[in-house]
């Protein structure tokens, strides 16, 4: 499920287009799935349709979606794309988790035992949440 954060920083237009490709990759939206109508996706999360809009067009030419006149937005993407993409949402996240832990004042050290103790909790076949 698609949510905005109005208090936060990243615009609406980039944590909207960071989570439909966090699902396309993670099987939520899987391919050939028919995405929410622009319309549709506007109301549920109050926001502008043309900013839908813009997020679909950005994700077609980017080969996340596919646009079917007269059918709306549907998942396009291959499995090679899916693993670049899962790589390079992991390094936006740890960017972003890494900055604000500084902001904090956290050092190096206390990031990575953090990390690890968390990662110690995971059994091995489990997807971390």
């Amino acid at each position: 499920m698609l949510k905005i954060d109005a208090g936060s920083p990243v615009p609406v237009y980039e944590q909207l287009k960071r989570q439909i490709k966090l699902g396309i990759v993670s099987g939520e939206y899987p391919p050939d799935s028919r995405m929410p109508s622009i319309r549709q996706l506007a109301s549920q999360l109050t926001i502008n349709p043309n900013t839908i809009a813009k997020v679909y067009r950005q994700l077609e030419s980017e080969g996340f979606l596919q646009s079917r006149t007269g059918s709306g937005f549907f998942v396009r993407l291959e499995q090679e794309h899916i693993d670049e993409t899962r790589k390079m949402l992991l390094a936006e996240m740890a960017e972003e988790f890494i900055s604000k832990s500084i902001e904090l004042g956290f050092t190096p050290e206390e990031l990575i035992n953090t990390i690890s103790i968390k990662l110690e909790r995971k059994p091995a076949n489990d997807k971390i949440k």
